[in-house]
């Protein structure tokens, strides 16, 4: 499996003890530290067949979908254009294509990701963007017609 003091090479976590030092002032030997509930040699063993069994159906998968993206073509005897061993409906099609978008590929690639807290309130945070499709100007005097003191009566063109 591993050779002596590296560790298990299918777990990758280490079966020696790790030495702990000080890190401030005087370097200081602490003592040897253990991992705790560390995982039994039938575990590890266990956990090695679970994982050679995951990385075989993944290439099974791999093959099987490589060989649905080629294109096969029907024999023919005479000169004549390439014709398609198989034909797909426009239901199956659509099916498939549906079924591949529905697959969440953010959960497939970071299953284990929990979402970040909201920082503290007494942090900075960034402004929003303003946005630059409404209209800035706020100032009723601004929109209403010359005429118009009050900036009550409608613009010219709209339906009040």
């Amino acid at each position: 499996m591993s050779a002596p003091g590296y560790g298990c090479a299918i777990c990758r976590i280490s079966t020696e003890p790790i030495e702990v030092f000080t890190a401030d002032g005087p370097v200081r030997h602490l003592g040897s530290a253990y991992l705790a509930e560390a995982a039994t040699p039938a575990q590890r063993r266990v956990l090695s067949k679970v994982r050679e069994s995951k990385a075989r159906a993944l290439k099974a998968d791999l093959k099987a979908a490589e060989k649905l993206s080629r294109t096969r073509y029907t024999a023919t005897t005479t000169p004549a254009a390439p014709r398609p061993r198989r034909s797909v409906t426009e239901q199956q099609a659509q099916e498939e294509i549906s079924r591949a978008r529905a697959v969440d590929l953010a959960a497939r690639a970071l299953p284990d990701l929990i979402p970040p807290r909201d920082p503290p309130p007494g942090w900075a945070r960034p402004r929003p963007r303003p946005d630059i499709t409404a209209p800035a100007v706020t100032d009723p005097a601004v929109t209403a017609p010359p005429d118009d003191p009050t900036g009550t009566r409608p613009a010219p063109g709209s339906k009040e």
